[in-house]
């Protein structure tokens, strides 16, 4: 639906006197009270990422020998405490030193609030510590990371393949793994009309 010519969309004229001023907000502070409480208690341990997410989740990198202090700590100490692990995923990125990246985030269920915490492995068989101890829902998740990546995860009560048959060979979304393309057949109309049902 469209405006006749010469009128703007309703709610975008302005009108001197009648336009309503806008307060400006005051400015939100960089980094939330728990994320500062989370880099002061691991101090230089963490690494802050140069760029910023667009979802606003706080993050840090963290070494592999650490990830379990700061997991206990999120879960046990913190204020508040992050009590809901709601994402774990994996990439990769070849030109790293480090190359395979695990992605964690954790929510407060009684804040809702979110933290994430990025940990990465490199060498021939990357391995990181497992966290189904601490929390039981990345069971999987490290499992369907060790089966696409091919990251195992020390520690973990069952590090086999979850959605790749046991006899595949390799990690499929490693970007170093062979692409392969099987030929698909589409049906198109004679004339590329509609077919009449």
């Amino acid at each position: 639906m469209g405006t006749a010519p010469g009128n703007t969309t309703p709610g975008t004229q302005t009108v001197p006197g009648q336009t309503p001023q806008v307060t400006p907000q005051p400015p939100q502070p960089e980094r939330p009270a728990h994320f500062e409480a989370l880099l002061g208690r691991f101090g230089e341990q963490l690494t802050i990422p140069k760029w910023n997410f667009a979802d606003g989740v706080p993050t840090a990198a963290v070494p592999p020998d650490r990830l379990r202090d700061v997991c206990l700590y999120l879960r046990d100490e913190a204020t508040p405490r992050f009590d809901f692990l709601a994402e774990l995923c994996g990439s990769h990125w070849p030109a790293r030193e480090a190359p395979f990246e695990v992605t964690y985030i954790f929510h407060s269920l009684e804040r809702h609030e979110r933290v994430r915490l990025k940990c990465s492995a490199g060498g021939e068989t990357p391995t990181l510590p497992s966290i189904v101890d601490i929390w039981p829902a990345a069971n999987w998740p490290e499992r369907e990371v060790y089966d696409m990546y091919g990251v195992t995860f020390d520690g973990h009560p069952d590090q086999r393949r979850i959605l790749m048959p046991n006899d595949w060979e390799g990690h499929p979304l490693r970007k170093d793994f062979p692409l392969g393309e099987e030929p698909v057949e589409f049906y198109r109309p004679v004339g590329g009309g509609q077919e009449l049902a």
